[in-house]
Formats: structure tokens, C-alpha cells, sequence
């Protein structure tokens, strides 16, 4: 007799499935304790830079112990949803300001929000005694150790998680619920492939990466996003080797050998178009910009990634990469 648990995480898989989803998974709503070591060793030594929502102690709260989410999950099923595309690599291979595969189409909180509400509305129909939560960074839930745990992934040392079949160019989402759906069976584990191999962390030009820990101060996605203290591109900003990237960076994932399986295939493509490159990207006269106007800025990347950094960071990053030169 098939356990009804399998089931039901069986419809909830095709239910997601429907919307473009590659990867379903589900775990425990719980975060190991060593996850949880790792991460208050991580907040004590400031490694989070200027990211202070991520110490905050209500945020601390909820990420680890699941508070005032208006439930008590129970569960967390674990989605990843692939924006890797053909046009994008060989976008990228000729660019010389370069921007995170992931920011070349829309915004994937908004894509993939649209999507998980759809999956909301059927689940509190299927299972209307049980609630339902989605988060797309939009609550500070530790997606990416959940999505870990759930088993269909595992965490490289450049600390993403990786597919064996589909690489790490993928977005995460993760539904909370009350509905008990227990835990990856240990056969449908995927186990840690990294082995000897450090090519993510030899890479780096700024020394942000150890095996499986990041110092985000480092990183070059920080620095070109997160850290947005200087609006100019300062002496102590242009001091960091950037290696032409303006906007986040994938040097770790560009070499990590499970995406460059997955490239020489060429088989893993997005299913959404908006995740697809836009247009701007090929236009002389984008790409002769060497600063642009908050109109410009508005114009280019409305309803996308890079939209949240402003055009005064975006240009501060342009002209560190031109400095660079």
C-alpha cells in the first residue's frame, strides 16, 4: 500500500510542476543545528557586510526557528526553477561589462511570485484545511539550507547548490505549510559531488570563498549590489579586481565543471521567456553608454534585478570596470 504522504507530495510535485518548475522537493521546517552554528558564527564575525536586516534579531528569529510566519510549518516544499539559456551564455561570452546571467532578463521575484500564487490558490483548494506561505527572498527563511535538505541538491563549496543534471543556474522558492509531507527518502539524497576540486575558489579574484563558507564583504555580487554606501567609485571601492563584471558575478558557477557539462549538452534551457536576455543588451548604442540618466536607468531595467541598485550604483560600477581598463 503506497503511503498516503507520497501521495500527496506526488499532486503537490505536478502541481508545481505545471508552472515550470524543475526541481520540487520537500524537508522538515527545521534548520540543522550546525546550520544554525555556522550561521550565528557568520553573523558574529559581520561577514554579512552592510547587510544589517540579515542580524537583525526578529530576522534572526524567524530564519531559524520560523516565527511569526501566521503559521507553524510543519513542512517546506523546495523549488528551483532554471534561467539558464543558450542566448544567455553566448550573450555573456562576448560582453565586456558583464552582468549575473540571472539579471540579463525580468526580475525573478516578480516572474516567480506570479507563479507561486497560482500554486497557492490550487493547494488551499485541494488542502483547504491547511495553510500555505510562499517565499522568494521575500522572508527571511534560510531557502537555500532548506532546499539542501530537502535532498535534491547539494551545496558546492562556492556555497550554491548544484544539480548533477541541471547544474546551479536556478532561482529558489520555498512554500511553507502545516501539511505534514515528512522528509527526502535517503535514497533520493543527492549526495556532495564536489570532491577534490576547488576551481570556484581559485578563481575568485577577491579571495571571498573557502570550502562550502563566503565571506560576503568579498564578493563581487555584494560589491556591485549590496554595498551601495559609496554612490562614486572611491579608491577604496576601485581597489577590487572585478574582472569586468558590473552587476553581481558567476565566476564561481562559470567554472564550476557540473554547469560546464551542462553547457557543452546545451540541453538545460529556461521555460520562461522573461528570464530570457532583453533586447538592450545588443544595442551599440546601450553598450556605448559609459554612464547613463535616471530616465535611461528607469527605461532599461524596469521590472528587473538590476532595478534595485539605482543608476547612480550602476554607473559608480561602470566606471570602476572602465577604470579597470
Amino acid at each position: 500500500m503506497i503511503n498516503p504522504i507520497y501521495q500527496i507530495r506526488s499532486q503537490i510535485k505536478t502541481i508545481c510542476e505545471v508552472e515550470g518548475f524543475s526541481l520540487v522537493g520537500f524537508t522538515e521546517a527545521k534548520i540543522p543545528n550546525s546550520d544554525l552554528e555556522h550561521l550565528e558564527e557568520w553573523i558574529q564575525g559581520n561577514q554579512f557586510g552592510s547587510m544589517s536586516w540579515f542580524a537583525k534579531d526578529h530576522a534572526v528569529g524567524i530564519r531559524n526557528r520560523f516565527e511569526n510566519l501566521g503559521l507553524i510549518p510543519k513542512s517546506v516544499i523546495c523549488l528551483g526553477f532554471i534561467y539558464r539559456s543558450s542566448q544567455g551564455e553566448e550573450l555573456l561570452s562576448g560582453m565586456k561589462s558583464k552582468v549575473s546571467r540571472y539579471a540579463l532578463g525580468s526580475d525573478y521575484h516578480i516572474i516567480l511570485k506570479e507563479k507561486g500564487n497560482r500554486i497557492l490558490k490550487t493547494l488551499r483548494t485541494e488542502f483547504p484545511n491547511y495553510k500555505f506561505r510562499q517565499s522568494v527572498d521575500s522572508l527571511p527563511v534560510a531557502e537555500k539550507i532548506l532546499t539542501r535538505e530537502s535532498g535534491i541538491v547539494w551545496q558546492g563549496k562556492n556555497t550554491n547548490l548544484i544539480h548533477p543534471k541541471l547544474g546551479s543556474y536556478f532561482f529558489l522558492s520555498t512554500i511553507l505549510t502545516d501539511l505534514e509531507l515528512g522528509g527526502p527518502a535517503s535514497e533520493e539524497i543527492v549526495t556532495d559531488h564536489c570532491g577534490s576540486c576547488r576551481r570556484c575558489i581559485d578563481i575568485c579574484p577577491t579571495g571571498a570563498l573557502e570550502e562550502y563558507k563566503m565571506d560576503a564583504r568579498k564578493c563581487i555580487s555584494y560589491l556591485t549590489i549590496e554595498d551601495r554606501e559609496e554612490t562614486e567609485a572611491t579608491e577604496s571601492f576601485l581597489e577590487w579586481d572585478r574582472k569586468g563584471w558590473v552587476y553581481g558575478c558567476d565566476l564561481c558557477q562559470e567554472v564550476c565543471p557540473w554547469n560546464a557539462n551542462v553547457a557543452k549538452r546545451n540541453e538545460v534551457e529556461t521555460t520562461e521567456p522573461n528570464f530570457l536576455p532583453r533586447d538592450f543588451w545588443t544595442d551599440p548604442n546601450f553598450i556605448s553608454k559609459k554612464s547613463i540618466t535616471k530616465q535611461e536607468f528607469e527605461m532599461y531595467f524596469k521590472d528587473s534585478p538590476i532595478e534595485r541598485i539605482g543608476f547612480e550604483i550602476w554607473n559608480r560600477n561602470l566606471k570602476e570596470k572602465d577604470d579597470e581598463e
